[in-house]
């Protein structure tokens, strides 16, 4: 208090003094001309480092003036503080109770971060999916909110959204849509696609520039555009789902009659079966890397069916000769059985079952009678056929079994949309158990005067990340948030016998989306340039889509934090904002009326600036440095650096202006702060 009136400074609680209405600046105009945001820095907070002691970094945060800070982890498992990999459990119940009161004491609101290294919430790894994976991501979500639920008083807990490999190209380029993206020139033929076996999880890559090459069928004359013909003459149509029908097809010999012909199969014949097998099914929809993966099955069915025909037909010759030497053996053994022992050796003459020498005929060394011979033979026709029949029987089964992959292998996104809603769910459920749990010590659940912590309920934040995998694109994680409402509207009806209107709005409490300002930059890389437009008029058009993407989250209302950081669209390099070429500020004036109710927090993500960054989102959101109650403030675009000659000096120096240290002593050595 001066003079009997109320002035403030960046570190007093009480001095944030909102704007008036003709102060409020126009959302049309250009970042360079456009007035003061105004945004209080109250409503702006920062992320303490999260490679180090989050105690520690909280009583930082605080110093520096900060009204809320985001506490996060970067390790997964076990961590550990040297190689900062921190984990939630390196945190006891002392420093928990710490950070909780530390933050209270000062008026500091917390949010908190899952490690950014927990993996794929649809459990993706290299080359499958595994459940076991899905699961530890899970752990790592539940040791956030187990953190977020003795530390804080509700608020966000972020999940990255790094789901799996995909093309950008395939999603987000449509011919004659305004807003185009491409990874590469040549991404449309040579970017890999992934099928996924449902039951194994087991991925399968392709190429559209790689061909594949399948026998060409004769097809039925009437209407070949529709029909192939089986090997009987009758029609089948080429968009039946019977494949076994599809095995009779009959295939084409070449001029010689020596080799079936083929046929090369590009990508716009797969295309082009999709579609027809679409309108043929449309409750049944397959893409046409279904029809690729169908091509290379069924060829490898063929293959093993021809060696089951194969065998199958030698063995009818096998078993034909061991029938006729039944017949030989039971006529000699009847035979030998009705002649004395002494002349049996000319039955072994007579049989021609001596074996001829340089010398003429001579008994070999072991003779046997006839039924002798044959009966050895005979066996020796049981073992080839025992072994054509399981060669026969073993490729048949390999066929059977190729079939059951065509109908369990599904493009990637169909099998992983529903891990990924599955798992989001369940963390949203345990976030909602996880309020509710009750403590022996009184130290989390409820504050130390015995009321209830949570001023708000603890939500899953899920966050856009790399533009390179699934959950990059806005687009994508609005629907995963959508579509994991839904399922968790749905089981707290079917498992906790909410009502359907209170079930949908715990759902829509308890899973939001963080938006990365940052991250969503990084799509300015990959955003096609229109022929003749200038590099000005297409980050013109960049921002363009940027807004109108955060506007569509904003109204479908599943925006619930935002990470600020700035970057030049090419890396996640967490400049200070204002620094870079992200559209932050006006990416902020559109979302101020959720900022400054308290319904989305805002948290300045800095790298090695450190406080810098946070001064920096005040700085462009407008944050006054100093103001009087009944008067003007000073902005940060007047003020910046000019402290000197003010009536109050700045609660921070640095640079040349800042003093030593160790000068600034009592005569008894204690230091002024």
């Amino acid at each position: 208090m001066i003079f009997n009136q109320s002035y403030y400074n960046a570190m007093d609680r009480g001095y944030y003094i909102p704007l008036k209405p003709e102060e409020m600046p126009s959302g049309e105009a250009p970042p360079d001309v456009a007035p003061d945001i105004g945004l209080s820095p109250k409503d702006i907070g920062i992320s303490a480092p999260p490679f180090g002691d989050q105690l520690q970094g909280l009583k930082a945060k605080v110093f520096q003036g900060a009204s809320k800070v985001e506490l996060g982890f970067m390790g997964r498992g076990k961590g550990s503080m040297q190689g900062g990999n921190t984990t939630p459990e390196m945190f006891g119940k002392d420093e928990r109770i710490d950070i909780r009161e530390l933050a209270r004491i000062n008026k500091v609101q917390l949010t908190t971060h899952a490690t950014p290294n927990a993996g794929s919430l649809a459990g993706f790894q290299q080359d499958r999916f595994d459940e076991l994976t899905r699961e530890a991501t899970l752990h790592e979500i539940e040791r956030a909110v187990d953190f977020a639920a003795d530390t804080t008083n509700g608020g966000a807990v972020v999940v990255h959204a790094q789901e799996y490999p995909r093309a950008i190209r395939d999603y987000f380029y449509k011919e004659g849509e305004p807003y185009q993206f491409q990874a590469y020139p040549e991404e449309e033929k040579r970017a890999i696609r992934y099928l996924v076996d449902k039951r194994s999880g087991q991925i399968t890559p392709m190429r559209k520039n790689v061909p594949v090459y399948e026998p060409d069928y004769e097809e039925w004359a009437q209407d070949p555009q529709n029909y192939w013909v089986d090997v009987d003459g009758n029609p089948i149509p080429k968009t039946t789902g019977d494949s076994k029908l599809l095995f009779r097809r009959k295939p084409k010999w070449n001029a010689e009659g020596t080799d079936f012909l083929t046929k090369k199969r590009e990508w716009d014949y797969f295309e082009d079966r999709a579609k027809r097998w679409n309108d043929a099914h449309p409750k049944d929809e397959k893409k046409p890397e279904d029809m690729w993966f169908q091509i290379q099955m069924e060829n490898q069915i063929l293959r093993n069916k021809g060696s089951s025909l194969f065998y199958a037909r030698s063995y009818e010759d096998a078993k034909k000769n061991y029938e006729a030497l039944k017949k030989a053996y039971d006529f000699y053994k009847k035979v030998e059985g009705s002649m004395p022992a002494e002349e049996q050796w000319k039955l072994m003459e007579s049989s021609g079952l001596r074996t001829r020498g340089l010398g003429g005929r001579f008994a070999p060394p072991e003779t046997k009678l006839p039924s002798e011979w044959i009966e050895e033979t005979m066996k020796q026709e049981e073992m080839e056929m025992r072994f054509i029949h399981e060669a026969s029987a073993s490729a048949d089964a390999a066929a059977d079994e190729l079939r059951e992959n065509i109908n369990n292998t599904v493009p990637i996104y169909k099998y992983a949309q529903e891990k990924t809603d599955d798992t989001i769910v369940r963390a949203a459920m345990y976030a909602i158990d996880r309020e509710k749990k009750p403590s022996k010590e009184g130290w989390h659940g409820w504050d130390v005067r015995g009321g209830q912590k949570f001023e708000r309920p603890l939500f899953i934040a899920v966050e856009n990340f790399f533009p390179e995998i699934h959950g990059g694109h806005p687009d994508e994680i609005k629907q995963m948030v959508l579509d994991s409402r839904k399922m968790l509207a749905n089981r707290l009806q079917e498992e906790r016998g909410m009502s359907q209107e209170n079930a949908w709005k715990e759902a829509e409490g308890r899973i939001k989306a963080t938006w990365d300002t940052s991250h969503a930059n990084m799509w300015r890389k990959y955003f096609q340039a229109k022929q003749g437009e200038s590099m000005e008029q297409t980050d013109e058009r960049f921002k363009k889509w940027y807004l109108q993407k955060a506007e569509e989250w904003k109204r479908e209302n599943i925006m619930g934090h935002i990470h600020v950081s700035d970057n030049f669209g090419w890396e996640d390099e967490h400049v200070v904002p204002g620094q870079g070429n992200a559209p932050i500020k006006e990416f902020i004036q559109l979302m101020k009326d959720k900022t400054e109710n308290g319904e989305v927090d805002v948290i300045v993500e800095p790298a090695h600036q450190d406080y810098r960054a946070m001064l920096g989102g005040w700085k462009l959101f407008g944050s006054s440095i100093y103001g009087l109650e009944m008067g003007r403030r000073d902005s940060w675009l007047e003020v910046e650096r000019s402290y000197f000659g003010r009536n109050a000096p700045p609660y921070f120096l640095y640079g040349e202006s800042a003093p030593d240290p160790e000068s600034w002593q009592l005569w008894s050595g204690t230091r002024l702060e």
